[in-house]
């Protein structure tokens, strides 16, 4: 509960600042279809810009909570950590190879909760999405939940208008993934998906380009 009222001051206290800084426009695939997968549990990934990501990502699915799953850099004083805490999130121990991270993941999507991963693995400031990770192919898998992506351009600066792109939920077993599929079939069905999330960012820059030249008129 304590973790609750915290949560809750932080985004009452920063939602100016987050107005203001942000200014966040977003498009949808289909508004109604994410809608529909953000009341229950599911798998969130999108592009890795930085920590403001996360920020952006946490206000868009309000008044959900959106865990996130970070590295353990994110853990390593104690004031970040009870931020971490306070904000859902999971340490994911990359020195440790643990697994653990996994579980906690499915077990908060099984109970109906958003998850927050970045399938990069790190951060990409200039803009390239990089290679995934299939993690959260196999959280989502075990949690038997759809994956939601969304992308930013992100334009992150005082007064500047922010991008989004938030797509149709993606079912696992179009791309005929269960939790038998071999580890090929997921490298295979990972692939697919991060060409799916490029395919979004250039249709995000399609849909700004179209509204800078409305505006120019």
């Amino acid at each position: 509960m304590i973790f609750e009222f915290f949560r809750w001051l932080a985004i009452f206290t920063g939602f100016p600042t987050y107005w203001v800084f942000f200014k966040r426009k977003t498009y949808y695939e289909d508004k109604q279809d994410f809608k529909k997968h953000k009341k229950g549990g599911a798998m969130v990934i999108s592009n890795h810009y930085n920590l403001l990501d996360f920020i952006l990502n946490m206000f868009l699915v309000l008044p959900r909570k959106l865990n996130i799953v970070a590295s353990e850099y994110a853990f390593k004083n104690k004031l970040l950590a009870f931020g971490m805490r306070f904000f859902g999130g999971i340490q994911a121990d990359r020195n440790k190879k643990s697994l653990r991270f996994i579980d906690e993941s499915v077990a908060l999507i099984k109970n109906g909760r958003l998850v927050q991963i970045f399938p990069e693995g790190r951060n990409t400031p200039d803009g390239n999405i990089g290679a995934f990770k299939p993690t959260y192919i196999m959280i989502a898998l075990r949690a038997d939940s759809v994956i939601i992506p969304i992308v930013t351009d992100g334009n992150y600066h005082i007064f500047k208008r922010t991008h989004v792109m938030v797509g149709k939920a993606i079912y696992l077993s179009e791309y005929g993934l269960n939790e038998r599929s071999s580890k090929d079939e997921i490298i295979c069905a990972n692939e697919e998906i991060r060409n799916r999330v490029i395919q979004l960012r250039g249709e995000l820059e399609k849909m700004c380009e179209h509204v800078e030249k409305y505006q120019s008129f």
